[in-house]
C-alpha cells in the first residue's frame, strides 16, 4: 500500500498520516501504509518529521491503558517482519528508528522506519504486515507513481499534495482499489 509525498505536500500532516497509517494496530491492517515514495526536495524534512512522530508512539501491554499500539498478534508474522528487515539491511537499507523485537512477554516489535530502500528488497515488494515503514526517495511525482504501481498488490494508496489537480491526476493513475488524497486508510 503505497503513499506518495509530493514536494508541495503539508509535510507535518503527511508525516502524521504515514506514521498513523503504518503503525496503527502494529501495522497489521490490510490497508496500512507499507511504503512511502517522497520527492527528493522534501525528503529530509519529511523523514525528520516521521522520526519525531514515530518517537512519540507509546506501546503498552494493556495493563495501564496508556499505549497507542499493542503487540503483534501472530508469531510467524513477526518472523516475516524480521526477515524483511534483514533482507533490506543486507541490500543496503538503513534502519533509522526501531528495528528490533522487544525483550518482554508477547509479540512486541518496535515501530520501525527504514530509508535507502529500493525495489530489490522484500520490504518494498512483499506485504510486511507489521510495524515497518519503508521510505524511498524519488526524483519527482511521476517516478513515485511508477514505483507505486510497480507492485502486484493494490488495495490502498494515498497521495499527499496541496495541488488538487496534481493529486487527482496521480490518484486516477494509481493501480489500487482505494486512493486517498491527503489522508490514508
Amino acid at each position: 500500500d503505497p503513499m506518495i509525498v509530493c514536494a508541495d505536500a503539508d509535510l507535518d500532516r503527511a508525516a502524521r498520516g504515514a506514521v498513523w497509517g503504518a503503525f496503527q494496530n502494529s501495522g497489521q491492517t490490510c490497508m496500512s501504509v507499507e511504503r512511502v515514495y517522497v520527492e527528493r526536495s522534501v525528503a529530509d524534512a519529511f523523514i525528520d518529521r516521521v522520526i519525531v512522530e514515530t518517537g512519540n508512539i507509546r506501546q503498552d501491554d494493556g495493563s495501564t491503558g496508556g499505549g497507542d499500539i499493542g503487540s503483534m498478534t501472530f508469531g510467524p508474522q513477526l518472523d516475516i517482519v524480521e526477515q524483511h528487515l534483514a533482507d533490506a539491511v543486507d541490500k543496503g537499507a538503513r534502519i533509522i528508528v526501531g528495528g528490533r523485537r522487544q525483550e518482554r512477554d508477547g509479540l512486541w516489535f518496535d515501530p520501525t522506519v527504514l530509508v535507502d530502500v529500493d525495489h530489490s528488497m522484500d520490504v518494498m515488494t512483499e506485504e510486511t504486515f507489521g510495524p515497518v515503514l519503508a521510505i524511498m526517495v524519488v526524483d519527482d511525482a511521476e517516478e513515485a507513481l511508477r514505483r507505486a504501481n510497480d507492485s502486484r498488490y493494490g488495495l490502498n494508496s494515498s497521495v499527499w499534495t496541496t495541488d488538487r489537480q496534481l493529486g487527482e491526476s496521480l490518484a486516477n493513475r494509481l493501480h489500487a482499489g482505494n486512493v486517498c488524497i491527503n489522508d490514508c486508510i
